[in-house]
């Protein structure tokens, strides 16, 4: 009886200590697993770092004043807008896609009545329902966008 007794008692204490460095090689693959992750998150820091960088750049090199032709806005402009956009510049590049001033947008659509606002050059979201209105009255596509067609019908107004 006492031979088995300490035939367990030397089972249990060889099991344990298998079980304590199973225990320690995990810790060790979750320590170099967590470093690793550590070097990934790092690495994405300094990747959005660079990023705000080039947007900074890309917004400055952006007129936003100077609207195009739709059919000329390339893949490459309409991904330097997005960045722009996204950096919180202008967003006239995405309603004004005529080469007119904003000013004389709001005096077209002002002679046209449907625009009450101040003539201040600023396009927000009163000049952008006039548009709409002013598309909706002329049988155009009201989708708040100053393209071709919808300053052709409103430049008219400016005379």
């Amino acid at each position: 009886m006492l031979l088995r007794l300490l035939c367990i008692l030397v089972l249990a204490v060889s099991f344990s200590g298998c079980a304590s460095t199973q225990m320690k090689t995990k810790n060790e693959q979750m320590e170099t697993r967590m470093t690793e992750l550590e070097k990934n998150l790092q690495a994405k820091d300094a990747e959005i770092v660079d990023l705000q960088y080039q947007v900074k750049d890309l917004s400055s090199k952006v007129d936003t004043s100077k609207p195009v032709e739709s059919d000329q806005v390339s893949k490459e402009s309409a991904d330097q807008a997005e960045s722009v956009k996204l950096s919180g510049a202008s967003d006239n590049s995405q309603i004004i896609r005529v080469k007119v001033s904003p000013e004389k947008i709001q005096r077209a659509l002002k002679s046209a009545g449907v625009y009450t606002g101040k003539v201040d050059g600023k396009i927000g979201a009163g000049t952008k329902q006039a548009i709409i209105e002013f598309q909706k009255s002329h049988g155009l596509k009201a989708d708040g966008v100053l393209g071709k067609k919808t300053w052709e019908e409103l430049k008219v107004f400016l005379k």
